[in-house]
């Protein structure tokens, strides 16, 4: 097989959703055929490499192109990504974010195919590539993504997201896993076939995947229906996720450090059989009027799942907020008031008494308490965390902060960030963050759990939701050891190579990781590991030899270095990370993949594209080339295709006398941007989100200058629907404009806002 170096070229990101192109778009051809979908997964003493490859034949007589999406496990990397056609692979290879931005822009510029696809910081596991097949012809693609499996709940999790959207003549998943330790776990639950997470508890055995145990630090699964079988499933071809659950013995290995030849090494450290630690949670919980309805009802019910798991030693705090916060006491009637307004409940006594032991007593109270929680007012997050580390500073020891919010808090995110940042570095209390549903700044609150010791989790709308506030907790609910520090001797590790070292917290069922490099010739002693618990807590380690270690070293560095930078933007922390990198050909949000794309003379950037979906989905899907004097409007496009001379253009005429009135469904681009009723565009190099107005009402319009330097004013999309913006997402931009501070706007020309609008 010939491998094409120089053509086309595209470059690849974890971008779009894809969804179905509506039936009264699709001609009569053929759909392509998925004749097959192999997945093929090692798993490596928990680094996993993840093969997917789709091949899809064109049965159709005309040339028609055919869309290859994915969805990925959040925290993967792509590591490669190959198009086969006419006996020729076309292989991808990673370049900076700017270089591959530069190549793009060149190759249109030359009249060649190119794609501009970069990774989306807001929804950043999909996959999404399309390419042009000639009539009676097939493609394969072949996707490869590596990433470190994270135990949690006693268990490491391997996901694999299926959605051929066809029934499959060839359909297998094959997952092999060797490790040091002995496997004492190996469990395939039933497939899930929506968005929504199980309770584990409920969930049964995959009939359908066959495990095997080859030798005690071995095991196989294979999963293969049959047409049949998978019809049984869903009868338009299977759509779910399949999960791989398994563990290793701790017992015998709590502190194993695995040494390769080259010098990598690898600690895993997670002691068993420890005490828990008594907690003191406090939880900060919004109840503004965006949380009602639904949320509201299953924030209550995830709560009393989450205070009857409490035990007795605990203690706990329940703050909640709308346009002031309130502390809850059992000894009261009603909650008690704590903005800085009602200077009678600023006292020590009060706060004091907002520190609750978790006994039965109490905990039936709160129950109590949470089931009646009423949604209204506004979000004054700020003045919650205040008062949260202000409570939390009465108690001795480590605190948990647990914030679940839904919006957008009233003031400045910035400001937030910083001022419980800087108040929180001598409380050191651990920040947690939820956010609940589409319209939750998940960046920032990201951000803001990473800058104070925890994680940011998105907790999507849907019927499972308490299930999934629920299982968020029990990863955290049971604390073993806090301020955990790994000490290598001096001398022996290569200066910058560790990864991290210091944790605030180690919990039951979870596993801290640390990687390195030895210094050349340096034997590896014994390492210290202290952590604190019921009493100071040391382990011995257990070394081992593995046969390889670069790319989890590699993979864990990047991670961590993204993560520091997310918390607290560093260019220096970013380069590096960019240059690891591209050394180990991981796309990551400094870096894109580039692809060479066969028989294609579009050009295509979708480096805007965003969205905030959670969906279940690996799919091959037919995308057709449609003669030109069609109009055709897409649902969504994941790649969308304009003659390569075509660009921006801010200059053109607007028609005083259109044939028909243009609505938003007159936009092809919108749908691939919007995610119900918000719209996300790339401004500045940062995804923002605006509201989309359908029928809302224009109290004042705000004066504006158009791109042509004419006078306009600032109105909502939906009430000035340009004709030479209906097509290009790069042609309305310069249009942009922001109405009422959050709804995405034209700045309509005067005398458009009328005549071009009527028919």
């Amino acid at each position: 097989m010939q491998t094409e170096t120089a053509a086309t070229v595209a470059v690849l990101a974890l971008a779009l959703v894809a969804t179905w192109v509506s039936s009264q778009d699709v001609p009569a051809y053929p759909p392509p055929d998925v004749y097959s979908l192999h997945v093929v997964s090692h798993v490596r003493n928990r680094y996993a490499r993840t093969v997917v490859t789709s091949r899809v034949a064109n049965t159709a007589n005309v040339s028609r192109e055919i869309s290859f999406d994915a969805v990925l496990p959040e925290t993967a990397f792509v590591s490669g990504f190959v198009i086969e056609m006419d006996g020729k692979a076309y292989e991808a290879y990673v370049k900076g974010k700017e270089e591959a931005r530069e190549e793009y822009q060149q190759a249109v510029q030359a009249g060649l195919g190119a794609a501009h696809v970069q990774l989306s910081t807001r929804d950043s596991n999909v996959v999404s590539v399309s390419v042009n097949v000639e009539a009676q012809k097939k493609v394969t693609f072949n996707l490869t993504y590596e990433e470190l499996l994270q135990r949690e709940l006693g268990a490491y999790h391997l996901r694999i997201n299926l959605n051929p959207g066809q029934i499959v003549n060839d359909l297998s998943v094959e997952v092999h896993i060797n490790e040091t330790s002995d496997i004492t776990l190996l469990e395939v639950p039933s497939l899930q076939q929506s968005n929504e997470v199980l309770d584990e508890e409920k969930n049964s055995t995959n009939p359908l995947a066959h495990m095997e145990r080859p030798s005690l630090t071995t095991a196989e699964v294979r999963w293969s229906p049959s047409r049949e079988e998978q019809a049984s499933l869903r009868a338009e071809g299977v759509q779910g996720q399949l999960l791989v659950r398994y563990d290793v013995d701790h017992a015998a290995s709590p502190n194993q450090i695995l040494v390769t030849d080259d010098g990598y090494f690898v600690h895993f450290y997670s002691p068993a059989d420890l005490p828990p630690l008594p907690k003191y949670v406090v939880f900060v919980l919004d109840v503004s009027g965006s949380m009602g309805g639904r949320k509201i009802e299953q924030l209550r019910q995830a709560m009393v799942s989450i205070l009857d798991e409490l035990r007795p030693r605990d203690n706990f705090t329940l703050i909640t907020f709308s346009s002031e916060s309130q502390v809850w006491r059992p000894d009261a009637d009603v909650e008690v008031p704590t903005s800085s307004s009602d200077q009678h409940v600023s006292g020590a006594g009060n706060n004091t008494a907002a520190v609750v032991a978790a006994t039965p007593e109490n905990v039936v109270l709160a129950k109590d308490y949470v089931t009646s929680l009423k949604a209204g007012g506004g979000t004054a997050m700020h003045d919650a965390l205040e008062t949260a580390l202000r409570v939390s500073q009465k108690v001795a020891g480590a605190a948990q902060l647990v914030l679940l919010t839904d919006g957008q808090p009233n003031g400045s995110p910035d400001d937030i960030e910083r001022d419980f940042s800087a108040a929180n570095v001598e409380r050191g209390a651990t920040l947690f963050t939820l956010a609940f549903g589409e319209d939750a700044d998940f960046g920032f609150l990201r951000r803001l759990a990473l800058r104070n010791g925890g994680f940011g989790r998105r907790i999507y709308e849907a019927a499972d939701a308490h299930l999934q506030l629920r299982n968020f907790y029990r990863q955290v609910a049971s604390p073993l050891l806090s301020s955990v520090n790994f000490t290598y001797g001096d001398g022996q590790v290569e200066k910058d190579s560790l990864t991290r070292t210091r944790f605030p917290t180690l919990f039951r069922g979870s596993e801290l990781v640390v990687s390195g490099r030895l210094q050349a010739a340096a034997p590896l002693l014994e390492p210290v590991v202290v952590g604190e618990g019921r009493q100071l807590f040391r382990s011995p380690a257990r070394l081992e030899k593995a046969s390889s270690g670069e790319r989890l070293w590699a993979f864990l560095t990047v991670r961590q270095l993204l993560d520091m930078d997310a918390a607290t933007p560093n260019q220096t922390i970013k380069d590096r990370a960019k240059e690891i990198a591209l050394k180990h050909s991981f796309v990551t949000p400094v870096t894109s993949l580039v692809v060479v794309k066969p028989n294609d003379t579009s050009a295509v950037d979708l480096e805007r594209a965003g969205g905030n979906r959670r969906v279940y989905a690996l799919r091959s899907r037919p995308r057709t080339r449609r003669p030109s004097h069609q109009q055709y409007i897409p649902q969504m496009s994941s790649l969308r295709s304009v003659p390569h001379n075509s660009g921006p253009s801010h200059h053109q005429h607007i028609p005083q006398s259109p044939q028909k009135r243009l609505d938003i469904s007159d936009i092809a681009w919108i749908d691939s941007l919007k995610n119900v009723s918000h719209v996300t565009l790339e401004m500045n190099g940062t995804a923002q989100s605006y509201r989309l107005a359908v029928n809302q009402t224009e109290l004042q319009l705000r004066k504006c200058t158009t791109p042509v330097g004419g006078p306009g004013q600032c109105r909502h999309l939906a009430n000035c629907v340009l004709p030479n913006f209906t097509d290009s997402l790069d042609n309305f931009l310069p249009y942009f404009c922001v109405v009422d501070d959050s709804f995405v706007g034209v700045c309509c020309p005067d005398g458009a806002q009328d005549t071009s609008l009527g028919g």
